[in-house]
């Protein structure tokens, strides 16, 4: 079994960082749902890193409620990654170095008249989803069944 964790987290990982779009989904002090699509970039421990505004809706709920859940799906290959965790919001210089200039070539990798932060008119900021739960489905696989379609990837 041991085998087959560590190739699902392999190719859990490998989905994760082929794709740079996700649904984060948040709920607000009032209880309120949110979802919303952020760019992102990962790391090696399944850790999210993404930007978004000081005023926007997700800053204001994770502030008050920073539990998240994160999604990344594709149709082509029916395959999802879900993670849930904690958001926080990146205050230290070293943490901003470490995670901002991925997050610009990213952002910008295609067209960098596209680049969604430079269209943004308030304050950015760097935030951080480390995760506490991650679920693989790979819905791709010929057998039926839960147990042969998703896979809980243990953290580090």
């Amino acid at each position: 079994m041991e085998k087959d964790i560590t190739a699902a987290r392999s190719a859990a990982l490998a989905f994760l960082k082929a794709n740079r779009a996700g649904v984060i989904a948040t709920v607000s002090s009032e209880g309120t749902p949110h979802a919303s699509v952020v760019y992102y970039v990962t790391d090696e421990s399944f850790n999210i890193y993404f930007v978004t505004k000081i005023d926007s809706r997700k800053y204001a709920s994770i502030k008050a409620n920073p539990p998240v859940a994160f999604t990344v799906g594709h149709l082509d290959v029916p395959q999802t990654l879900q993670i849930e965790g904690i958001a926080v919001e990146l205050t230290g210089q070293e943490d901003k170095n470490e995670h901002v200039p991925a997050l610009m070539e990213m952002l910008s990798k295609n067209n960098p008249s596209f680049l969604p932060i430079a269209k943004m008119d308030s304050e950015v900021v760097v935030m951080w989803i480390e995760p506490k739960w991650v679920r693989w489905g790979d819905f791709s696989v010929e057998a039926i069944g839960n147990e042969h379609m998703f896979t809980e990837i243990p953290l580090r």
